[in-house]
């Protein structure tokens, strides 16, 4: 089940983060963000992420979870530590997918052994499933 409920804290404090960032860097307007996403389209695994979040909050760009999703798993396997974070972050929650706990606990897994230390607080927050093989009780 795809989430509707308000984006959590820290997901809303690193866009916010971000974004600002973003718009320091002159990064405000339709042209730069053209620009940016040319860059995204080129491979660019920092811009796919800050694509991924200028439309998972709607700053910059239509709030859209989907293309969110979408650019942010793109960033994610190229190794960068923060989009493979918010990628575990968004299937955790189920922002522009369906909800798969399992699968985001792996990304933050991920992103935590290269020392994002705020992936290993979402970690500390994200449930360890049974595997999928274990007997019933």
């Amino acid at each position: 089940m795809k989430s509707t409920e308000p984006l959590p804290l820290p997901l809303r404090w690193m866009g916010s983060l971000s974004l600002g960032l973003l718009l320091v860097a002159g990064c405000g307007g339709s042209s730069e963000f053209k620009a940016l996403q040319a860059k995204a389209k080129k491979g660019d695994a920092q811009a796919q992420l800050d694509l991924a979040q200028m439309h998972l909050y709607g700053k910059g760009a239509k709030q859209d979870h989907a293309v969110a999703i979408k650019w942010c798993e793109q960033a994610a396997a190229k190794g960068l530590p923060a989009a493979q974070r918010v990628y575990g972050v968004m299937l955790r929650d189920g922002y522009g997918v369906d909800r798969n706990i399992a699968k985001g606990r792996e990304w933050l897994v991920k992103a935590a052994d290269q020392g994002d230390a705020e992936a290993k607080l979402e970690l500390a927050a994200t449930p360890v499933l049974p595997p999928a093989s274990a007997p019933k009780r």
